[in-house]
């Protein structure tokens, strides 16, 4: 056992000097040239990202104002409820409050519904977003010899030098200034 362990312990090290083994005179690697992108300012303050938070406000305000109609619908309702208390039957009356808890049921479930919609509607089109931005960097890593670009979340300390988010951001907004937000129906 202990001659098997030390016959590879032996072939290991003569890889490790022995020229061409293992990588020991293996040509240096080159010099990486990291570039800095701050994702999320892109995605925040593009063209396109402004422009779909603006359309997802826009269709926010309208269900609002539908909204509050239906709220107030429903607060009539209630108070009709309260005086048909003492002067309808009981039956009539367990009735009614059924038929208005159902209808509160049903526009809370209509809440839920829109907000789910237009989260699906905001995923997508933010995702075009991310999509246009993938090509721009490809293209400046070609243009200006970058081998990495990482997120600027993932690092610690970077001169400005290496922050093309600027210039990714010009780039999106002369490509993509605007994506449809799908209207949550």
């Amino acid at each position: 056992m202990r001659l098997l362990f030390a016959s590879r312990l032996l072939t290991l090290a003569l890889l490790l000097v022995v020229p061409g083994g293992a990588g020991t005179w293996a040509e240096p690697m080159p010099k990486a040239v990291i570039a800095v992108l701050d994702y999320a300012r892109i995605l925040q303050e593009s063209d396109a990202a402004k422009d779909i938070r603006r359309q997802a406000g826009q269709y926010g305000d309208r269900f609002r104002n539908d909204i509050q109609t239906e709220e107030k619908r429903l607060r009539e309702m209630e108070a009709e409820l309260k005086r048909q208390r003492g002067v309808s039957s009981l039956a009539a009356f367990e009735e009614s409050s059924q038929k208005f808890k159902r209808q509160v049921m049903a526009a809370q479930r209509q809440g839920q519904d829109f907000k789910r919609k237009l989260d699906e509607a905001l995923k997508l089109a933010m995702a075009e977003v991310q999509q246009a931005v993938i090509p721009i960097v490809r293209k400046l890593t070609v243009e200006k010899g970058y081998t990495i670009v990482v997120d600027n979340s993932q690092v610690l300390f970077a001169d400005r030098a290496h922050d093309i988010t600027k210039e990714v951001m010009d780039r999106l907004n002369q490509t993509l200034r605007t994506v449809a937000v799908a209207k949550p129906q």
